[in-house]
């Protein structure tokens, strides 16, 4: 039997014991209500060792390239104004 796994977004990534680590959340709250208002709650984490991680980067990636080439989503342009990424763990620098 198939077990499916719903998560609104992922909240955090992280490597920790040699294996990444990411965090999955889903919108808590009642019918009705604006979903981007609605607190986060982490409910799952999906465990991955490095190499499958790099896997599946890869197949998004080429998902996400497939899906603007069909019009399905587009990408904002990044503005000049825009700050430069910095990194929030040790982890990824």
């Amino acid at each position: 039997m198939k077990q499916y796994i719903y998560a609104d977004g992922v909240e955090n990534v992280s490597l920790a014991g040699g294996m990444v680590r990411m965090d999955l959340f889903h919108y808590a709250g009642g019918p009705g209500e604006g979903q981007h208002d609605l607190p986060r709650e982490v409910d799952q984490q999906l465990v991955l060792p490095p190499a499958a991680f790099m896997r599946a980067f890869e197949s998004m990636q080429r998902f996400v390239a497939e899906l603007e080439k069909n019009g399905v989503i587009k990408r904002q342009a990044v503005s000049a104004a825009a700050p430069a990424h910095q990194a929030v763990s040790p982890n990824f620098e």
